[in-house]
């Protein structure tokens, strides 16, 4: 039997067929694969390429059975996680990772995300100390918020909502790379296009970027440094705020963040703003 033949059919072997024994294997792989965030789908895609070698995706479809369309979105993310490449020939070919610097890679990761969560809980643990306990009194009149936004579509959805309902100021803090995925949810056009008194501090950067060019230079300040690691969030009026939590360099789904009204947590943030503003360079 080929080696096509047998991705056809091995992922719905039955019990007792001479397949079965390695579909259970490639299972144990699979769920591997899941505890590290693949799909399962995208973990199929994976093993099929890592055990067979590089393929198109007209070859992927075919020996997988999975729709065009939902392949291509497979290899896409595959591609962002970086353990599968396009070629540039024609027809391009998906190349895989090997599985063991696969497993190292996202071990790595792993732990990258373990130590940007670590840095960053202690602002947080910062910040707890300065919220008083009253602010957690619920007032019969007004009760202050915190929800978690989860991957980027949610995010730059409230962003978005933040701003439109702006009546005052809207202050941004971020890296040049943060920054730039805000051009694709539109943020950066609301923007260059309100009536609002709008600041802008891009950090870790000596130069305006391209994006940020629509925007009126004086409302920009270039930072060569941050005030935390991957720090980046947005005050509206200095009464809501949006703080990303884990910033854009994850896979979109991956990226999370934090908005509230709670005055002692904007008040808090307000004032980091307040100082990286005066100490921001003047863009010319």
């Amino acid at each position: 039997m080929s080696v096509q033949e047998k991705s056809l059919t091995i992922f719905e072997s039955e019990p007792g067929s001479p397949l079965y024994q390695q579909r259970t294997w490639l299972e144990k792989i699979q769920n591997v694969l899941l505890k590290f965030g693949l799909t399962p789908n995208q973990a199929k895609v994976y093993i099929y390429l890592a055990k067979v070698g590089p393929k198109p995706a007209v070859e992927i479809v075919k020996a997988l059975k999975f729709p065009r369309t939902e392949t291509y979105f497979i290899l896409g993310g595959l591609q962002e996680r970086r353990i599968v490449k396009e070629t540039l020939s024609s027809p391009a070919e998906f190349v895989p990772l090997p599985l063991e610097q696969t497993i190292l890679s996202m071990i790595n990761t792993e732990k990258e995300k373990l130590d940007t969560l670590s840095k960053q809980a202690e602002a947080l643990f910062e910040l707890w100390k300065q919220i008083p306990i009253s602010a957690l009194e619920i007032n019969e009149d007004i009760s202050e918020k915190m929800h978690t936004l989860q991957g980027q579509s949610q995010i730059f959805s409230k962003l978005l909502n933040m701003i439109s309902s702006a009546k005052k100021e809207i202050l941004v803090l971020g890296s040049t790379k943060d920054l730039s995925k805000l051009v694709q949810s539109e943020v950066f056009d609301t923007l260059s296009n309100s009536t609002l008194d709008v600041k802008i501090v891009i950090s870790l950067t000596k130069t305006i970027p391209s994006y940020a060019k629509m925007i009126d230079i004086k409302k920009i300040r270039l930072l060569q440094e941050s005030p935390k690691d991957d720090q980046c969030f947005v005050i509206k009026d200095n009464e809501e705020i949006l703080m990303l939590l884990r910033n854009t360099t994850y896979p979109s789904d991956d990226i999370f963040a934090i908005w509230s009204d709670s005055k002692a947590l904007v008040d808090s943030v307000y004032k980091l703003f307040d100082h990286s503003w005066v100490k921001g360079e003047v863009v010319s």
